[in-house]
């Protein structure tokens, strides 16, 4: 879901990938996907009709760079959209490059992110 490749960044696209690859999984980054789909909506069909397959799911802020970011407000927003179909059990791999003072914020944002809309922490 890089808005850098060719592929893999819709439902119909990933689809054809595991109609080819049926024992694939999906590593699920949310950055890259917001970068490719503002409004998550395509993400949210990709995740119903594949959160099964997840293995990994990455968070960070994109920037217009394709580069790594801590994690803003308005992503901790537009992630909580999609984070109830996001399979619970799938690991969390936070990408930013933050420093030892700044991991407990990005954990924090992390987490708020990933939490669904109507859920309490």
């Amino acid at each position: 879901m890089d808005k850098r490749k060719r592929t893999g960044r819709s439902l119909a696209e990933l689809e054809t990938v595991f109609r080819h690859l049926p024992d694939a999984s999906l590593c699920f980054d949310v950055a890259h996907a917001r970068q490719v789909d503002t409004s998550m909506t395509e993400h949210y069909l990709i995740l119903r009709a594949f959160g099964h397959r997840i293995r990994q799911v990455h968070i960070s802020e994109v920037n217009t760079s394709s580069r790594h970011d801590r994690i803003s407000l308005g992503a901790v927003r537009a992630f909580k959209e999609i984070a109830h179909v996001i399979p619970p059990s799938a690991p969390v791999i936070i990408e930013a490059a933050v420093g030892e003072a700044e991991i407990e914020r990005e954990l924090e944002r992390a987490i708020d992110a990933l939490t669904p809309v109507n859920s309490v922490r």
